[in-house]
């Protein structure tokens, strides 16, 4: 079963957030199973797929977004 968290933010806070997500899934030693993003005015959009509950709760946390599934 994949969890879904999604994070919206700003446009312009697009390169900050993708280095804190990176950083992130590095130090956490996560794997996520797809990573996607999309701008959608005024907001983007990042999905990120998790095998594991207790990582996607984790990126939730980390990020403040939210659990889809």
């Amino acid at each position: 079963m994949l969890h879904v968290v999604e994070v919206r933010f700003g446009g312009d806070k697009f390169q900050e957030l993708m280095l804190s997500v990176r950083g992130w899934l590095n130090t956490e030693n996560a794997q996520p199973s797809t990573f996607r993003y999309w701008f959608s005015e005024p907001d983007t959009i990042v999905r990120v797929n998790f095998e594991s509950e207790e990582q996607a709760r984790a990126f939730v946390e980390a990020f403040g977004g939210v659990l889809l599934v």
